[in-house]
Formats: C-alpha cells, structure tokens, sequence
C-alpha cells in the first residue's frame, strides 16, 4: 500500500520523507496561504524541492466545467514541468470529461470525491490513474465507509482494473490498519495520524526500561561530571563559595596534598548559617568539611551509584580515578 502524507506542511514533509517512503504527498489548495504559500504554483514547487521529481505530487485542478479544469491542470503542468504531477478532479461528468482528455494527452489523474462503486465503475472505464473514495466523510453520515470500500477494492480486482484506489478522509488509525487489510493500493494519511502510527504505549515503556538497564551499565568515566568543583584544604570559606558559585555546584571536592581530605556542600553551608557556632569567611575550608565523603571510582557501573543514592539517599559524590580526586558527581548528571 502506497502511504501519501496528506499535508503540505514543509517541516512535517521533510521530517517524515526522511524517516520512511512515502510516495508522495497529497495537497489542499485551501492549505496553501496557511502556510504561507502565494497560491497552488509555489506550493507545487516548494514540496518538489523536498521530495524530489519521482514522487508524486497530488494537486488540485478545479474548475466549475471540463474546460476549467483542463486549463488549470495545463496552467500548473507548464509551471512546473519537472514534477510527477497528479491531477485531482472532482468526479462529476464534467469531471469525467476533462479526466479522459487528460489522460489521452498523457496527463495524470486522480477522480476523487467518489463515495459509490458506480463513480468508482465510470472512473475506472476511462483508465483514471486514480481513483480517491472518502472514508471519513461517508462514516460521519452513518454509512460504513471500510464495507463501501472494500466493494470497490473487490470489483476491480475482479475485473483487471488498472485503477489505483487511494483511500481518503483518514480520521484515525484504524481507517488506515483496515485500508491494509482490504487490499487498498493507497491511503493519503494526515500528520495526525502519522504520529499515532509511530505511537504505542508498550513500545514506549519497552524503550524507557532498555535505556534505563543500558543506563545503570554505563562506567561513571562516561557521564559528563563537574571536574572544576575542587578546591585545596588550605583555600578559604570564601574562596570555596566562590568555586561553588561559579561552576554551579553543589558541592566541592577538598584536597590535601592531592589527595581527598572531605567534602563541603551547600547542606554544611546553610547548617553552618543556622547554627549557633561562629565562624569566618577568611577561615581555611578544612575546618568546615565532611571526612568521610562517599566516593566512587570513574571505572564504576552507575548501578553502584544507584544503590547508593537508594541506600542513602545522596546527592553527590567525589569521583576518583584510583586516589586521585577527579570532581564531583551530581545525581542529576545521571538524567
């Protein structure tokens, strides 16, 4: 089954053409100035540019008589030559008309607007590259658009038709899964639905535990930690504040001699704030930290941080490479 995206949405057309085929897209006339297209000439133009010249395009050729719309189906091919243009005709005997003049003159249509197997039969007798039954449409009036559909899908398999049959006026996913099983050629599907075709919530959550095992397995040598947030024993309570401040941390590694004497946090600060012992912003930091920090190698799994953030509920670490002190690690890094 042929998939047409049915928007003209330059952002969605790239991002999805990339993603998977498609063989084209179906257009609106009445979309073109909402996306800020001058009229149906730069619209065709602008999808080409993304899609290629194989691809079909599906654009409108109206008109109120076969003449009309044989002069807009031949106004917007010398425009835009270099692209596979399919021409949308309302099916009606005017429709009818121009389609077969058209296709005699090499041009390719699409008879859309049918909603019965007779238009779909008279479409046919013509050799209509396309033909474009609407499912939403004759659902919302009580009929069962699939059961219509799927009489015309039988009908010409029966009889040879060279008629491709699109289905059209997609409303959800299910309109699209039963085109599938019917045996439909084509479907020109919305954005909307598009995503919903991406979407299950058991591939979701599938996707969110393989991350996370895939997660707890990575070595901390690969998570971006903070390696600026060390100070030496002998700096300030001042100049410490200033490293927290300016690297945006949450804790500072001490060292002594390279190696870890402790840990200050912005918890030790504000306990060192409330509490009733004075202190001096000049003092050395030493006198300030925690001595017996929680510590982790860089060639430790992050499951062994997890445990510990579970058990003890921690927000940061010293990382080590052996006994030298390499930074600090938040939990946040972890995200």
């Amino acid at each position: 089954m042929k998939i047409f995206l049915d928007t003209i949405d330059l952002g969605e057309i790239k991002k999805y053409s990339e993603i998977f085929n498609i063989a084209g897209i179906t257009t609106n006339p009445n979309l073109a100035r909402r996306f800020g297209m001058s009229d149906d000439i730069e619209m065709v133009r602008e999808i080409g540019k993304i899609i290629g010249n194989e691809k079909e395009i599906h654009v409108e050729a109206f008109g109120d008589n076969a003449k009309e719309i044989i002069d807009n189906s031949q106004r917007i091919k010398k425009n835009c030559v270099k692209y596979n243009l399919v021409f949308k005709i309302p099916f009606s005997e005017d429709g009818v008309k121009a389609a077969k003049y058209l296709i005699n003159k090499k041009y390719s249509t699409n008879l859309h607007l049918i909603f019965s197997l007779g238009q779909a039969i008279i479409s046919s007798s013509i050799n209509s590259n396309y033909i474009c039954p609407l499912i939403g449409r004759l659902d919302d009036i009580g009929h069962n658009a699939i059961d219509n559909l799927n009489k015309i899908v039988s009908s010409f398999k029966i009889n040879n038709s060279k008629t491709l049959i699109m289905g059209s006026s997609v409303r959800n996913l299910n309109h699209v899964i039963d085109c599938y099983k019917i045996g439909v050629d084509a479907i020109t599907i919305p954005m909307k639905v598009v995503k919903e075709m991406f979407s299950h919530p058991l591939t979701d959550t599938g996707f969110l535990l393989f991350k996370k095992d895939l997660n707890q397995m990575r070595q901390v040598s690969s998570i971006n930690f903070n390696k600026h947030l060390l100070v030496d024993a002998n700096q300030t309570l001042f100049e410490t504040l200033v490293t927290l401040q300016n690297h945006k941390g949450a804790a500072v590694a001490v060292t002594k001699n390279k190696k870890l004497s402790g840990i200050f946090t912005t918890g030790d600060l504000n306990r060192l704030i409330k509490g009733k012992k004075k202190f001096n912003y000049d003092d050395k930091i030493i006198n300030y930290i925690s001595k017996k920090p929680y510590s982790v190698d860089i060639t430790d799994k992050v499951e062994v941080i997890t445990n510990l953030v579970k058990k003890y509920n921690l927000g940061q670490f010293v990382v080590l490479d052996q006994e030298k002190v390499l930074g600090i690690l938040d939990v946040k890094d972890l995200l």
